[in-house]
């Protein structure tokens, strides 16, 4: 990100304080190459050798372009020589590749498994360059793709985020346009086919309005519906309306909400976006130039809504700051802010009490280097469980331009990551693939980059899965050992007077079951293995053998604290549950493994079946659909047949116990008792004579949302059309049926 205000001219020179105990130390000279005008960092292992690489966004200008700089890739030495060093790689990686590059993005684009990037250049001189990675081939070398992958406009651009903003499984992307000196502009969305390839949407930025300024930008669930909006931070006024906030319909298109982040100040350089206050929500923390230089926003959505800001006391620091990243520094379970300064000595820690209220760590936590920080990154570069910082320098003072790193020599990471809500079916269809959502958290983040890997463990079942039961009382377990299959349960109960709480106590798993006297309770495992378990406050222990194999799908980062698991079926439908569990590991390698839960499948297909009675003119009634069957939508699922006599009436039979085929007025009656009927309808048709260009039709979805508790989600329905044929046996006639599942 691109700052402003040049240095005092005591920063003239580097000013390196003495270190002491500083948890954060300077390692002077560690990262090679020229100094430059740096805007941005990113931390990424593009090699996959085990270590994390650096990218640096390089190029000259404040509000119009300078001097265009190479883009720069360090790739980190650690794993291949066992000593943290970095060798400049840039031009052999990523060719010669010169721009005015803001910022650099990472993520997987076309599902290969490997780390792509975005550099985002300004002032309409080039497009983002995308570098699509050479993966197994040649792991870590990169070809710039931008013209055969969608990205052909020249925009102004400082910021921006993959994430998957259309919930397809796949990373979209959205850039900021309109950086300092641009016109105002809107935001850029890019959508993914999936493969790599992106296509340019204006109508998902229709709605917002014009900004200029725009610096920084996230993609970041703020109202709880698990879709991703759009913060967008910008240094202007903006006519009042300074930054961004652009909510998501699901389907990848933006709109203002009817709240707005507070301004702070029109001096707004960068924002990072968690829960601060730990009430599982999503708040800011925004660094400025003036004013309101640092602080908290606390989002009120969380516990009840609705959608609301509140700015809280700002921090006592009026210097010229440009960039903020999220760091639990102190390892007790929030967040604290790490502020890189362009004009303090030093960059400064602010450390939270857990309930978004920030204190200076003081001078003491990192080495005093006075240099213009511009963006900044925290990345554990040595695998020692601890999480390091890297600064990008530029602007003012050239002497000062050297990128550095702040080797973390505090208390390693030791804290399981936190998952704070799913997103899951109770009941979805046979046809996989089935779609889980999570929300998680750990102890960095920035700029949407948290490290965490996530999978899901799971087994799809034919049969019902087996509860194993285990009895718990004063004479002890029974049984003590237990054997299941993956998936299946144990099935505790408590024959106890007071209450009892099983716990798991293998490994990662920490999942428990509370028990009031006499209650019964479950506990599925998915992975297989041996785990044991204790009984509190009883003393009991016992242990379950896990037999079998499980599935695992690897979690899409799809956006902040935002990932997306699709579970494949192979069963090829004939699944009837579906067991799982979610396992979070952070790059500490602490790991979290959600309670296995489960959900069943029903058959959502819609299918004809049956046999129609023929007309007195000799036509065959067909039946068919055309939408979605849904429990809540109210419309969209018309069910209708055609060749039936014209203007005469009819119904619609349906049931929800099945199919038959009982002789039924000459024909079949093809749905079973007991059995509903819709009001009478009239064909149409030819006004007068008489022919088979009748057709009857009704939306089942309001026949569904006009009778409420009737029907409840994963039902099938059977249905079929009966109506008058006067020259025909019994003067009816039937049409063939449907049969159709309530899976949304």
């Amino acid at each position: 990100m691109t700052r402003h205000l040049a240095l005092p001219i005591a920063a003239c020179a580097a000013l390196v304080l003495p270190v002491h105990a500083q948890q954060f130390q300077h390692q002077v000279g560690l990262l090679p190459g020229t100094a430059r005008w740096t805007e941005g960092v990113e931390a990424a292992d593009v090699d996959r050798d085990g270590d994390l690489d650096l990218f640096f966004a390089d190029g000259e200008g404040f509000s119009s372009a300078g001097t265009k700089r190479q883009n720069v890739l360090l790739i980190n030495q650690f794993i291949p020589t066992g000593t943290l060093s970095f060798t400049d790689e840039s031009v052999a990686r990523l060719g010669t590749r010169l721009s005015n590059a803001k910022a650099v993005i990472t993520g997987d684009v076309n599902g290969d498994g490997w780390v792509d990037a975005v550099i985002c250049n300004a002032w309409d001189t080039d497009v983002p360059f995308l570098y699509i990675n050479q993966g197994a081939a040649n792991p870590g070398f990169f070809t710039m793709e931008s013209a055969t992958r969608g990205l052909t406009t020249a925009i102004s651009s400082g910021g921006g985020q993959f994430g998957d903003i259309d919930d397809d499984g796949d990373l979209d992307l959205v850039l900021n346009d309109g950086y300092l000196g641009s016109p105002s502009r809107r935001p850029r969305v890019y959508f993914n086919d999936g493969a790599g390839n992106f296509t340019a949407s204006t109508a998902a930025m229709s709605a917002a309005p014009t900004k200029g300024s725009q610096m920084d930008t996230q993609l970041v669930d703020v109202d709880g519906d698990w879709d991703l909006d759009f913060v967008g931070l910008c240094r202007a006024a903006n006519g009042g309306t300074n930054h961004y906030l652009l909510l998501n319909n699901g389907l990848g298109t933006f709109s203002p909400g009817a709240v707005t982040i507070p301004s702070n100040s029109g001096a707004t350089y960068e924002g990072e976006v968690g829960d601060l206050d730990g009430d599982n929500d999503i708040d800011l923390f925004l660094v400025s130039s003036s004013s309101f230089a640092e602080g908290a926003i606390r989002n009120n959505f969380a516990p009840s809504g609705p959608l609301s800001f509140t700015a809280l006391a700002a921090t006592s620091d009026n210097n010229d700051d440009n960039e903020i990243c999220l760091i639990d520094h102190d390892v007790d379970g929030d967040y604290d802010a790490l502020v890189g300064s362009l004009s303090n000595t030093r960059e400064v820690i602010w450390v939270n009490n857990g309930a978004a209220s920030f204190t200076n760590a003081g001078a003491g936590v990192i080495t005093a280097v006075s240099d213009p920080t511009l963006d900044a990154t925290v990345a554990d570069l040595d695998n020692d469980g601890r999480y390091d910082i890297v600064t990008a320098q530029g602007e003012s003072a050239p002497s000062l331009w050297a990128n550095k790193v702040y080797r973390n020599t505090g208390a390693a990471d030791t804290l399981k990551p936190v998952v704070t809500a799913i997103d899951a079916p109770t009941l979805a269809s046979k046809d996989g693939p089935w779609k889980l959502r999570a929300k998680a958290r750990d102890q960095v983040l920035d700029d949407g980059v948290d490290y965490l890997e996530a999978s899901a463990h799971y087994v799809v079942r034919t049969t019902t899965p087996e509860l194993h039961a285990v009895g718990m009382s004063s004479g002890g377990l029974s049984p003590v050992n237990s054997t299941m299959v993956s998936g299946d349960a144990l099935l505790f109960t408590n024959n106890f007077g007071s209450a009892q709480t099983v716990q798991l106590a293998s490994g990662s798993r920490d999942a428990s079951l509370a028990l009031a006297p006499g209650q019964s309770g479950r506990l599925h495992i998915v992975q297989p293995g041996t785990y044991f378990y204790t009984v509190v406050p009883s003393g009991l222990a016992g242990s379950v053998t896990v037999t079998g194999s499980d599935l695992v799908a690897t979690g899409l980062h799809a956006g902040v604290q935002l990932t997306r698991f699709a579970l494949t079926d192979p069963t090829l439908g004939n699944g009837r549950t579906v067991v799982y569990e979610l396992h979070f590991t952070d790059a500490a390698g602490n790991t979290r493994i959600t309670n296995a839960a489960r959900f069943e499948l029903v058959d959502c297909a819609v299918t004809a079946y049956c046999t129609a009675k023929v007309n007195s003119l000799g036509c065959t009634p067909a039946i068919a659909t055309s939408g979605t069957p849904s429990l809540t939508a109210g419309s969209g699922f018309t069910v209708s047949v055609s060749q039936v006599l014209n203007q005469k009436s009819g119904l619609l039979f349906y049931s929800l116990t099945g199919a038959s085929t009982a002789p039924f007025e000459g024909g079949l009656m093809c749905v079973a008792a007991p059995r509903y009927r819709t009001p009478v309808t009239t064909s149409g048709g030819s006004p007068t004579g008489v022919d088979c260009t009748g057709v009857l039709s009704l939306d089942f979805n309001g026949v569904i949302t006009s009778t409420p508790g009737r029907f409840a989600f994963g039902d099938t329905i059977w249905a079929q059309f009966w109506s008058r044929d006067p020259a025909a046996t019994f003067q009816t006639n039937l049409s063939n049926a449907v049969r159709f599942g309530l899976c949304q």
